[in-house]
């Protein structure tokens, strides 16, 4: 007998959102059964749509299909709120791409929140580094206890370049688009929540992000409600490529993850050690993690298990964001308000 096929809706098809359709296609667990668009015409010409029985240009058309158990949404940060609630009132599981919102005020986020418990759904955000296997295997090994009770949790997330400007503009800023990323991966491996942020930032890459009200370096100095700590490096330019590491300190030892690389071999000589330099594109380093998170969210639905990252998870990273930016602000650590 053949295992039951989960029927899916992908909606948005935009660089992102071609990169996850391109991967669920190669899911064998799910039926990709309509997608929808606004340039869906468009996307025709590079994506391969013909075996799909309903495109539309209008994703509420996909919500009214009643075959439909789980829509994918890889929209702009701006819609995913409204993109939620449609969702969750038309009873459809739903996979979001973080952030749970852009412009969305905390209030807004809840009510969104509850609109998915009343429907009774499932949601997942789209934070992908906790499904990279080496930032989970950390992750598992501190629940076993390995390093005792984490002391110190450290992030270091650099990119290989300056994204385009057009993408800044419209991305909420380094801290609500990285930073972000950050105060989740922390959570995750802290094992508790962040009470307190502190930011320093400045712009020592790229001058012209001062038009965007923008930085491109920044420390945050962090205090988990269990007191251990937390700090985060990031910056906008890492000339050696895409700098993704993760350590936890505790009582028992020290669990980290190096960066990844296309080749392991160094090579040693009487002069120096040489190694390849880590991946250069947040596609390629994080390529893994982004089917592994799409094919557990698809498993928790077909075997009823907990979402790994739910929506209240996406929510404390938005308060964690929203302390960040007022400690960049006023200069002074800054308590999150959850």
């Amino acid at each position: 007998m053949a295992s039951k096929k989960l029927k899916i809706a992908v909606v948005g098809l935009g660089t992102n959102g071609s990169m996850h359709f391109k991967q669920l296609q190669h899911l064998d667990t799910v039926e990709i059964v309509a997608a929808a668009d606004p340039l869906i015409e468009d996307r025709k010409k590079t994506l391969n749509l013909e075996n799909i029985s309903f495109l539309s240009t209008d994703y509420h058309q996909v919500l009214a299909k009643k075959e439909i158990e789980a829509v994918f949404f890889f929209t702009p940060s701006s819609q995913h709120l409204e993109n939620i609630t449609a969702a969750a009132r038309a009873h459809k599981n739903i996979f979001c791409e973080k952030p749970l919102s852009k412009d969305g005020t905390i209030a807004e986020c809840k009510k969104a929140l509850a609109e998915v418990k009343n429907a009774g759904v499932k949601l997942q955000i789209g934070f992908n580094r906790r499904f990279d296997p080496q930032f989970k295997q950390i992750h598992e090994r501190v629940e076993k206890g390995e390093v005792g009770t984490p002391q110190i949790v450290k992030v270091v997330a650099r990119d290989p370049f300056v994204i385009p400007y057009d993408f800044i503009k419209n991305s909420g800023g380094l801290i609500q688009d990285f930073t972000s990323h950050d105060f989740d991966m922390l959570r995750y491996q802290a094992g508790s929540d962040i009470a307190e942020i502190f930011i320093e930032s400045s712009i020592l890459i790229d001058p012209k992000l001062a038009e965007f009200n923008d930085v491109d370096t920044l420390t945050a100095s962090v205090k988990f409600k269990n007191g251990a700590l937390g700090l985060i490096d990031e910056s906008r330019k890492a000339v050696y490529g895409y700098d993704q590491r993760v350590e936890v300190f505790g009582p028992k030892g020290m669990l980290k993850a190096e960066n990844v690389s296309k080749s392991t071999v160094e090579f040693y000589n009487d002069k120096n050690v040489s190694l390849k330099k880590p991946l250069d594109y947040y596609l390629t380093r994080f390529e893994e993690a982004y089917q592994e998170e799409k094919a557990l969210f698809v498993k928790s639905i077909l075997e009823n298990l907990p979402i790994i990252c739910t929506g209240e998870d996406a929510l404390k990273a938005m308060c964690c964001s929203n302390a960040a930016l007022e400690s960049q602000k006023t200069g002074q650590p800054v308590k999150v308000q959850y």
